[in-house]
This record gives structure tokens, sequence and C-alpha cells, in this order.
């Protein structure tokens, strides 16, 4: 309980840094400072209770550490490549994003066999993967960081970490590169051509969990925080919290959709003019 406490804390504090940064590197150095944090408060801990059983110990170190720890990784990439970023001139920033994405591929054919045991869902080695009794037995030719913790690591939590985070990480990768490759095929993107959303923040929040509901996006597959991102983007909206507004339009008084109320009365009202008229 006291291990879902700080995640579920890491969580809430982790959306609100990627709802109000203004900028990736904003987000990468606010985030990789409160990874650190909660890892740090988890080591503290294991090493005051440890683990009731050797099933809680697996679990912990497969599920629970990996959750801060792939986001250390992904926000310490991120971090990198903002700062290494050639500042003028698209090809030159391009090449540097695929090289960024070449590495990461190299990282995934260096570990295909532990990636593919992880994804098909075994669990006949976790013993050896996930306890600190194994930390050393591990046959890994080359292993960062060089120093392990004996009571915080295990041989293989750290590359499942960086697997995850190396996902999070080479999704960025490939929206920074689309989006370059976009404004240079396109040219300047000039602000008084892009479509701008006039209705309130809580408003379009209505809108984007009312699209997801019905599954008109990607059959609703797809994370709400993706589609506000680039949604917001596309209409020129300001971050904000969407999900502790998504919370206050549930606490509403009356109804909970009044815009979307509001969007199907006035169409409903345009079609029967139409109607009239014809």
């Amino acid at each position: 309980m006291l291990y879902k406490k700080i995640l579920f804390k890491f969580e809430d504090e982790l959306n609100e840094i990627r709802n109000k940064s203004r900028t990736y590197l904003e987000e990468a150095n606010l985030g990789y400072a409160l990874s650190s944090k909660t890892l740090g408060n988890l080591r503290k801990v294991v090493v005051a209770g440890g683990f009731k059983s050797l099933d809680d110990e697996i679990y912990f170190f497969k599920q629970v550490k990996t959750e801060p720890m792939r986001y250390l990784i992904y926000y310490t990439e991120m971090r990198f490549c903002e700062l290494r970023m050639p500042k003028i001139g698209s090809h030159r920033q391009i090449k540097h994003l695929e090289r960024q994405i070449k590495k990461v591929n190299t990282f995934f054919s260096r570990h295909t066999e532990f990636l593919l045991y992880m994804e098909q869902g075994f669990d006949y080695f976790d013993k050896h993967y996930f306890t600190r009794a194994f930390l050393d037995s591990a046959p890994v030719v080359k292993s960062y960081p060089y120093y392990k913790d004996p009571e915080f690591d295990t041989s293989h939590d750290g590359i499942w970490s960086r697997i995850k985070g190396f996902g999070l990480y080479v999704h960025y990768l490939k929206q920074k590169r689309e989006h370059i490759s976009a404004i240079n095929s396109n040219g300047k993107m000039l602000e008084e051509h892009k479509l701008k959303w006039t209705a309130s923040y809580a408003a379009f929040v209505e809108l984007i969990y009312g699209l997801q509901a019905t599954g008109a996006i990607d059959n609703g597959n797809e994370e709400t925080k993706k589609i506000i991102q680039n949604l917001s983007d596309f209409f020129q909206i300001p971050r904000g919290n969407h999900s502790r507004t998504y919370i206050e339009l549930k606490a509403r008084k009356g109804s909970q959709v009044k815009f979307l109320e509001e969007m199907t009365k006035r169409l409903r009202q345009k079609m029967e003019d139409e109607d009239d008229i014809g």
C-alpha cells in the first residue's frame, strides 16, 4: 500500500508537470527531478521494510520501481537531445534525431532475447532477473550504471526500465522529427493561418472526452493526453490540467456536459432553420 501511495503521488505530480510545462526542456528538467525523488522514497521503504516474500520482491522490481525509473531514463535522454539539438537548419536537426533513433534501435537489438521474454509475458527467469540475490550472476558484458546498489538493484530491473524509457523516448523523437519535417515542407507556419479555439478550456475538455468516449478517434484506443496535446496545438489552446478539469466537470451541479448539450441544441436549430428556408 505504501508503494501505491508513492506511485499515485508520482503520477499526479507527473501529469501536472506534463500539462503545465511550456517546453520539452522544462518538462525534462522537472520530470527528472520528480522521478529521482520518487526512486529515493521507494528505496527508503525497501531498505526499512524489505519484502514479505520472493513474489513481492519480484513484483516490486519488475512493476513498481520501473515506473519512475523509466521516466528518469526518458527525461534524461530527452534533456540530452534538447540541449544538443542544432539551433539552425532543419536538415541538421533531423540528422541529430535520426542518430538518437539509431542509438535506441541499437540498444533494443542488444537486448532482443530479454525484450522477447518480457513481451511474451514469461516469468520462469524472474527470480534471476528481478531479485537482489542474483544481482551479480548475470553475464552482462556492458551495463549502466557501472555501480549497482545491492539493496535497490537487480540484474535486469535497470535494463527493463531502459527498454520502457526508450519506448517513450522514441515516440518523442518521431514526433519531433515529424514536426520539423512539416515545418520544412510547408514553410513558415504563420499564426494567422492556424485555427483558434474561442470557447472555454472546460468546453474543449468536454469535447475531447466526448470524442474518446464514442471511439471517434482511433476507435477509442488513444490516450486522452495525446489527443489533447495534438488538438491543443492545432487550435492554439494554452496547456491546462485536463485531468483536474475533467474532475471539475464531473462535480458540476446540473449538467456535467453543458458545452456538448449546447452544441447539440444549436446544431439541431441550425438544421431546422435551414429546412424552414428550403
